[in-house]
């Protein structure tokens, strides 16, 4: 599957409307997933960006880039420093990425409480300091 950095905007944007559908419906577990899945997808977009025309990449950081791990994917994306400094300035944005940072593909199989969806929502959707926003800015 090849997919364009518009398409990754795209499925990020509309993985994080399924989940803003799901959680007022008490949906929690399932909206949690598609908070972090939105999260994972926002960062790849930003990592399609590093591929350069008329080059073959480094095939370990090919594979890699297939992680749902979002602190390793945020390294390849090259946005460890960006993210460091913006977590040092703000207490709220740095809470806001512990709780996206939680988050794992495996979550899938968990069953998520209303104060744990709650927590990566409000991560996900603060209009201020929000990850999604911070994500959107550097993708």
């Amino acid at each position: 599957m090849t997919l364009e950095r518009t398409d990754l905007q795209a499925i990020a944007n509309a993985k994080l409307q399924d989940a803003e559908l799901l959680f007022p419906n008490e949906r929690y577990s399932n909206a949690y997933h598609l908070f972090g899945y939105a999260a994972e997808i926002a960062i790849k977009s930003r990592i399609s960006r590093l591929f350069q025309t008329d080059m073959i990449p480094d095939k370990k950081f090919v594979q890699d880039i297939y992680s749902h791990a979002l602190n390793r994917l945020i390294a390849l994306a090259g946005l460890s420093a960006e993210l460091a400094e913006s977590r040092g300035a703000s207490p709220v944005f740095d809470g806001h990425w512990s709780a996206v940072s939680d988050w794992n593909e495996a979550s899938r199989y968990d069953i998520i409480d209303v104060f744990e969806a709650t927590a990566i929502r409000n991560a996900m959707v603060d209009e201020e300091q929000g990850i999604f926003r911070w994500l959107q800015e550097r993708w």
